[in-house]
């Protein structure tokens, strides 16, 4: 099935779409076909979505990587939560090499996703314990063992290929076509990235 953002939303795509609100969307999905202007995503078997693609949308290429990756100075966006004890802890963090994208659209509010720099790296028996500086003061984080580390670099249009997988932001607008504002392209992955 073979379906054009520009001409229709059902409720089924709309789920594998996981819309952020009514005008933010977010798409990951392996790609099928990009001619510079249309992309082609498959977000599950048998569906394909094509978006429109404008030029100019932050683009990162995203690696896994591990928590000795992370040193002071970097930039950061923790994905973090309160444990049962009251500590903080991350299950997922991005390190953003230099010039890649850091946000799609505005910056998320909570303090949980705040894009962050790391002041201090330090070890404890759960894990790095990373000092978080971001506006809104300094924060410890444990990051558990299990946390998944990324790392986004800058990328270009021409790193979207065919069997890549990609995760796009976009913004819905009254006509219900879907444009681009960022994409996240997994390289060597076998997770979709995050954005």
């Amino acid at each position: 099935m073979r379906l054009f953002i520009g001409l229709m939303l059902t409720a089924a795509t709309l789920a594998s779409a996981q819309a952020q609100t009514s005008r933010d969307v977010r798409i990951s999905g392996t790609v099928e076909k990009f001619d510079g202007r249309l992309i082609s995503i498959s977000p599950s078997k048998g569906i394909t979505l094509v978006v429109r693609f404008d030029a100019g949308p932050g683009i990162n290429s995203m690696r896994k990587g591990k928590a000795s990756d992370l040193k002071t100075g970097q930039q950061v966006r923790a994905l973090t939560k309160t444990n049962a004890t009251g500590g903080v802890t991350a299950g997922q963090i991005i390190i953003y090499e230099g010039g890649a994208a850091q946000t799609a659209g505005d910056a998320p509010t909570e303090a949980s996703q705040a894009l962050s720099s790391v002041t201090d790296v330090a070890t404890s028996p759960d894990g790095p314990v990373l000092s978080l500086t971001s506006k809104d003061g300094v924060r410890k984080v444990t990051v558990v063992k299990e946390a998944v580390i990324w790392t986004a670099r800058p990328a270009s249009p021409d790193d979207i290929k065919p069997g890549a997988l990609i995760t796009i932001a976009g913004t819905k607008d009254g006509d219900e076509e879907i444009k681009v504002v960022k994409a996240s392209v997994g390289l060597g992955n076998s997770d979709n990235p995050p954005l």
